[in-house]
């Protein structure tokens, strides 16, 4: 792909990724710009000299992306195994806090989740968030896992792990999520909206995909826990009133 820019023209330039940059009249200020851009797409970028135009070039290039893609992993998972226990939105007065969604182990062993995706729909269908789970994630048998908007690395200790570099998106407010295996789908849950202070809490035990269908079977958690987010991450949820 290439883009012609004329020797002293001010022109605003694109590529697959959107806006490259604007106001660039020369070989100078041009290889400035792209020496100070951060990798975020698929292609390498340059320019060439040819007839007094300035082309700039792009190119595919394998391994580019900034989340190169994952190889498909199944874990052996059927339907009902996990199950969407909580959730956790913003809230009010607490900036910091980043939204999580929490899992049960309901299949009675020790699984691994690599490869698990959580597919997040807005209830009108205009929008769609997927995510995937890129590195070992071990849960026991009856245990809790909380998945949450925030790095990997260097997540809160209320989160088991980080989905900050695949959710390039604002926590949805109303959504049904699915939770996948290679295309099945393992369990669903919906809200039409997510309390401001606590959680969107399932409130049976065990807690169970059928369970979970059931709005009468959810209601806000306020549990206060200092110095983590209110509610139940990571634990068995309060029955609820």
């Amino acid at each position: 792909m290439e883009h012609v820019l004329e020797r002293g023209e001010l022109r605003r330039v694109r590529d697959e990724r959107g806006t490259l940059g604007s106001d660039l009249a020369d070989e100078a200020q041009l290889a400035g710009h792209l020496t100070s851009m951060p990798p975020r797409g698929c292609a390498t970028i340059g320019f060439v000299r040819a007839a007094g135009l300035l082309v700039l070039t792009t190119a595919a290039v394998a391994g580019g992306c900034v989340r190169d893609p994952a190889e498909a992993e199944c874990p052996e998972l059927g339907v009902g195994d996990l199950v969407v226990t909580e959730i956790g939105g913003p809230q009010t007065g607490m900036d910091t806090l980043q939204p999580w969604i929490e899992l049960y182990n309901a299949s009675g062993k020790s699984v691994d989740l690599l490869g698990v995706k959580l597919r997040f729909r807005r209830p009108d269908g205009s929008d769609e968030t997927d995510t995937i789970i890129r590195r070992s994630l071990p849960v026991a048998a009856g245990a809790y896992v909380v998945i949450g908007l925030d790095d990997d690395a260097d997540r809160e200790a209320y989160l088991d792990y980080g989905i900050a570099g695949d959710f390039h998106a604002s926590w949805p407010s109303a959504a049904a999520v699915d939770v996948e295996v290679c295309n099945l789908r393992i369990d669903r849950a919906q809200y039409s909206s997510l309390p401001r202070t606590g959680t969107y809490s399932l409130g049976t035990k065990p807690p169970t995909a059928e369970a979970n269908d059931l709005p009468v079977s959810w209601c806000t958690d306020i549990t206060a826990t200092p110095g983590s987010f209110p509610g139940t991450p990571q634990k068995a949820n309060s029955a609820c009133p």
